[in-house]
């Protein structure tokens, strides 16, 4: 559903009453654009074409693969024999050219899109113009709907607690129908450091509704069950205590509130389940799909907000102030800061306006930073979708910076070191625009955040480059564990990053190394293309590192699994 009318329609759902849901009558999967959808197992490209695993692809439509060696015989409406690095195929007995020929990663036979939907009946016409036949499988796809979250919320400094409300129009975007709901309380899991969400009220399409909380897991039972492709509207009533005195990504310090996993967030469906928190304190314990936001904050006057968000609004109500965000594309959540007594400047790049809060830190090297990375990673992996990056410095104890969409903190406590702003905004392409499971494949994000930094210096400044890599190799070789285990396994925080940071970064270098610079560039690229606003698999990237040639990478001296 396009995102005027997901909003609008939640817009509708707060002023009217909704009952009961839906009933899908017929197919309602036929006619699905190929553009709409995600495959469990990633399509390929090939000189702009389209390659699909022909296995799992002819089993959600319905038809049939056989295969042996380098010969695969495709049966749908037609039958065609392809053979793997041939661009030509038998279709009903007749040989035919292909647009590209069909290859094999690991042990998957991949053909060209065009020639499965003709074998299928169902021929293309181009990328956009390309449509699935009645689809039969009930796993391996899920449709690219994103939830649509209109968060209100009001900050109590005297009671150090955010009083909230969250209406959520979700869409089932998978195969398979939903008895329930899951979403996180960061607040309540370690991560939170003693903050505490209370869940009061939970409503379906304005009928209250059975629901539990366990720890960091709220339980919505669905008053009837969810159809794929179905709408339906969620409200919760919920009050986030925060703890007072706490420096880090959730908690208060002084007159400084920094709000990061302070509401129920809808926990991610991955590979048939709803993924819950770690309860590890540090790393990033829980990870989240991604969605649309529009937000409504509170606060006392004389406080000023940064957030995850485009400011639309600022006004006086009753002796507070009134914030208004909203996104401009998915983000995958929604954090703020709030505190009085910040400098604002504010810089634009390009469509991109930049906003630095600060007192006395070095706000322009910070901006500098930004902008530079920017502009890099721009170019280096594809457009930034938003009009708006924000940074502020808070005081973080535990950390130099953090990443959120759209918005980045760094610490006010530590020495300040311009890679850290460069590491965070490479985080806006590899953890926001392309998520991955920050509680067991961590060092997908970091360790590409790393790269990305390394990368970024190589080209501006090769003696920080150096000096950088050299630190990376030294802490990178006080451990052998995989990069691939998950929060708790590490134990601590130094096993965790050493790890994920810095092996992680090792091996982006020697994937460098094995397929090429510019050859890792496209497989980055189409990465971005392909996973922009989903969650990339660890599977899924293998796959695809594989097809870009890095068949002979030894993945087994980085990966358990």
């Amino acid at each position: 559903m396009a995102k005027k009318v997901l909003i609008g329609v939640l817009l509708t759902i707060l002023a009217f009453s909704f009952t009961g849901t839906r009933e899908i009558k017929g197919n309602p999967f036929y006619n699905v654009p190929f553009k709409q959808v995600v495959l469990e197992q990633p399509p390929l490209e090939a000189e702009g074409h389209i390659l699909v695993a022909a296995q799992e692809f002819f089993s959600l439509m319905g038809g049939s693969v056989d295969w042996y060696r380098n010969r695969g015989v495709l049966r749908g409406k037609k039958v065609a024999v392809v053979t793997v690095g041939s661009p030509t195929a038998e279709i009903d007995g007749t040989t035919r050219r292909l647009e590209t020929a069909p290859v094999l990663v690991d042990d998957r036979l991949y053909i060209p899109l065009t020639l499965a939907l003709e074998v299928l009946d169902q021929p293309g016409r181009g990328y956009e113009n390309t449509y699935l036949p009645s689809l039969q499988g009930g796993k391996g796809l899920h449709f690219r709907y994103y939830p649509v979250y209109d968060l209100q919320a009001s900050y109590d400094p005297n009671l150090s607690q955010l009083a909230g409300r969250l209406f959520l129009a979700y869409q089932n975007p998978n195969l398979l129908s939903l008895e329930k709901l899951y979403f996180n309380l960061p607040a309540n899991a370690p991560y939170g450091k003693g903050s505490q969400i209370t869940v009061s009220r939970v409503s379906v399409n304005n009928r209250p509704v059975t629901f539990n909380t366990k720890g960091s897991t709220l339980e919505v039972f669905l008053p009837a069950v969810l159809a794929p492709q179905e709408t339906i509207f969620v409200a919760i009533s919920f009050t986030t205590k925060i703890q007072d005195g706490a420096s880090g990504r959730l908690g208060r310090t002084g007159a400084t509130l920094m709000a990061a996993g302070w509401y129920p967030i809808l926990a991610p469906y991955v590979a048939g389940s709803w993924q819950g928190m770690a309860s590890a304190y540090f790393g990033e314990p829980y990870f989240a799909g991604s969605a649309y936001y529009r937000v409504r904050l509170t606060v006392p006057t004389g406080y000023q907000v940064l957030a995850s968000g485009r400011e639309t609004g600022k006004w006086e109500e009753e002796g507070q102030v009134i914030w208004t965000f909203n996104s401009d594309q998915p983000i995958r959540e929604f954090a703020f800061t709030a505190a009085a007594g910040w400098d604002f400047i504010t810089r634009q790049a390009g469509p991109v306006q930049l906003v630095m809060a600060a007192r006395d830190e070095p706000a322009m090297a910070a901006l500098d930073a930004a902008e530079r990375a920017l502009d890099f990673f721009q170019r280096v992996f594809g457009t930034y979708p938003y009009s708006y990056l924000h940074l502020a410095f808070v005081p973080l104890d535990d950390l130099a910076g953090m990443e959120y969409p759209g918005f980045i903190i760094i610490s006010n406590r530590k020495g300040f070191n311009p890679a850290t702003v460069v590491h965070e905004v490479a985080h806006q392409w590899w953890y926001n625009l392309v998520g991955n499971d920050s509680v067991r494949s961590a060092w997908i994000d970091e360790g590409l955040a790393e790269y990305s930094t390394l990368m970024f210096y190589r080209n501006f400044n090769t003696a920080l480059y150096q000096t950088k890599l050299d630190e990376i190799k030294r802490l990178g070789a006080l451990t052998g564990q995989p990069v691939d285990l998950s929060l708790e396994e590490y134990g601590d925080e130094q096993a965790y990053r050493r790890a994920v940071y810095n092996r992680g970064a090792l091996f982006w270098l020697e994937m460098e190394q094995a397929v090429g610079g510019e050859v890792l560039r496209q497989a980055l690229s189409y990465i971005q293309r392909y996973y922009r606003y989903e969650i990339l698999t660890q599977k899924a990237l293998l796959t695809i590192l594989k097809y870009y040639g890095a068949t002979a990478f030894n993945f087994h001296s980085y990966l358990r699994n």
